[in-house]
């Protein structure tokens, strides 16, 4: 899956949701509940099964039928696999942002330590705690479907099975990410990594790259874009 490098978003495009076509996307329109969730905050492997079959029931995800056209029922596929990446990168790009205008008001903080800011912090965490829950059950439930479609059929075995394993690399790094942004200590944390840049100016560069492998950010147009950020 390959999102595009670059897309501009703004604060009120942050808590849209995705529409492809005037259709809703395979995400529910509303989160599920901390019942349909692990201690950890991830979807229990019952609650993908049955978003998984709701999508199939209502004909998201195509189903073969042995007396219908078999070119029909992959070209279904293949549109549904498209749909499903940019999905994922409409989100993938709200996400960014919100690690953007996080970094930022953190490092505005350091400096200038006001309430206002301190507000803009809040705001700015809250935001991308929900748009990392967003993607780390996005990534779960495509889990779901490439795991479905590989297991109902072997047209596009080999574009389920790359988008499947891709997804379940996502999944760890955006679980991983999940667990510093969503710990009491978020912001201390990582205001401990904005210190580190004060002390070793001349280091910037080196110090960014260290807070990247903390959060184990996977965006590397959003590392540049930070990085060009502090020097001006």
């Amino acid at each position: 899956m390959s999102c595009p490098a670059k897309t501009a978003i703004t604060d009120s495009e942050l808590n849209q949701t995705y529409m492809n076509k005037d259709k809703p996307g395979i995400l529910p329109s509303s989160s599920p509940s901390s019942s349909d969730r692990e201690g950890d905050g991830m979807l229990k492997s019952t609650t993908v099964k049955a978003l998984v079959g709701s999508l199939k029931n209502s004909g998201v995800i195509p189903t073969p039928n042995p007396k219908g056209n078999p070119e029909e029922f992959m070209i279904k596929q293949q549109e549904l696999l498209r749909n499903i990446e940019s999905e994922y990168c409409f989100y993938e790009a709200r996400y960014k942002y919100a690690l953007e205008q996080l970094f930022k008001n953190i490092n505005i903080g350091y400096m200038n330590n006001t309430g206002d800011v301190q507000t803009a912090i809040q705001s700015s965490l809250a935001s991308t705690q929900a748009l990392n829950r967003k993607l780390n059950d996005l990534t779960q439930i495509i889990n779901g479907i490439t795991e479905d479609m590989l297991a109902s059929t072997n047209s596009l075995e080999a574009e389920t099975k790359a988008l499947d394993k891709k997804m379940k690399e996502q999944k760890k790094k955006l679980d991983a990410q999940n667990q510093i942004i969503t710990s009491n200590q978020a912001v201390t944390e990582l205001n401990k990594q904005m210190v580190k840049f004060t002390e070793q100016k001349a280091k910037y560069s080196n110090n960014l790259l260290g807070l990247y492998s903390f959060l184990n950010v996977v965006a590397l147009g959003l590392l540049i874009y930070v990085y060009k950020s502090a020097r001006e």
